[in-house]
């Protein structure tokens, strides 16, 4: 018998209401299936262990778009961030509502 090396990954849970953490990175990325374009943002430091592994991070995918409405993912981002994602970094915040068409976050001065 051959012993696989293998690990299962396990990606990082998702932005929820009441999450607070520290933007460590923001980066355009293209959906392995069908190729579209998004933003993924991760979290660290953040206020839960939702992961069961100690990690404190978290991460969620923004759709890239030509238009947004302010109640979309990219749109609370942009509402509250501006549009540069660099400025993003080391920025904390607090997720205020996240549920479909409802997004709000607030940063933390």
């Amino acid at each position: 018998m051959v012993k696989l090396n293998t690990k299962i990954s396990r990606g990082l849970p998702t932005f929820h209401t009441g999450l607070i953490g520290k933007i460590s990175k923001a980066e355009v990325v293209k959906t392995k299936l069908k190729g579209l374009d998004a933003l993924r943002v991760i979290l660290s430091d953040t206020n839960c262990e939702e992961s069961g592994d100690g990690s404190t991070e978290h991460a969620d995918v923004l759709w890239l778009r030509e238009k947004v409405s302010k109640n979309s993912k990219l749109g609370a981002f942009l509402s509250v961030l501006g549009d540069e994602t660099d400025k993003w970094l080391g920025r904390t915040i607090v997720i205020d509502s996240w549920s479909e068409k409802d997004r709000k976050i607030q940063v933390v001065e």
